[in-house]
């Protein structure tokens, strides 16, 4: 701890804009990694709960069971759901049209990050040329004289201490962002496939037509348009 110290009052004040970026850069990936823990879902079994729901032309269960999922792909079946009585053109375009509007919102803050991997190394760069204009200064103050080794080496340890602080943020930063973009590209993947599964399945069975008996029903299924006009 007290080697940090020492490194922090090396540095000088640009040290500290660049910790100010570290940390900046760490609350945003902790909130984009909740952010995507929250909306992870196993897609493949909400996909089969919804089948069984559709089948049975159950829409009310069918869609209240997409708004309890709080991830993007709940979002989808609950729009291809809901433009099932419109036919296979209609369902295509909504859901094409609500993975482009889920998508901004999974980079949200993306680009932030992504400045601040470019921007650190900058900063490390201008703190370091802070300090070669403090030597040469104290050069111009001796009148011409040597100036000690000593003094020297404090202005050239907090140059680099500013190279190096911009350095490691940079490559914390750019971990950070590519760690994400892979976990985006996952969810838009995961997106694509099942808007094109459950468009297959709706556009493969109207809505409204009667549910697989089990040999047991005996009372008559609504339709599925009153169904999905009353959610």
């Amino acid at each position: 701890m007290t080697f940090f110290r020492q490194l922090l009052n090396d540095g000088g004040p640009m040290v500290y804009v660049i910790l100010f970026f570290a940390a900046l850069s760490f609350i945003l990936f902790l909130e984009r990694s909740f952010y995507f823990l929250r909306a992870n879902v196993d897609t493949q079994e909400l996909l089969h709960g919804l089948m069984n729901h559709l089948r049975n032309n159950n829409l009310k269960e069918a869609i209240a069971n997409c708004d309890n999922k709080t991830g993007p792909v709940g979002e989808v079946f609950r729009t291809a759901i809901e433009r099932w009585s419109e036919g296979e053109n209609a369902i295509r375009h909504a859901v094409d049209e609500t993975v482009q509007l889920i998508i901004p919102r999974l980079e949200n803050n993306m680009k932030l990050l992504a400045c601040i991997s470019n921007i650190t190394p900058v900063l490390g760069l201008l703190g370091t040329l802070f300090w070669m204009m403090s030597i040469f200064t104290r050069m111009e103050q001796e009148g011409g004289h040597f100036v000690t080794t000593i003094t020297l080496a404090g202005d050239i340890k907090g140059a680099l201490v500013c190279t190096a602080a911009g350095l490691i943020v940079a490559l914390i930063a750019q971990l950070f962002y590519f760690i994400l973009m892979e976990k985006i590209d996952r969810i838009i993947l995961e997106m694509s496939k099942a808007a094109s599964e459950i468009t297959f399945f709706l556009s493969s069975n109207a809505p409204g037509s009667p549910p697989v008996s089990n040999g047991n029903d005996t009372e008559k299924v609504p339709a599925a348009e009153n169904q999905l006009s009353e959610a």
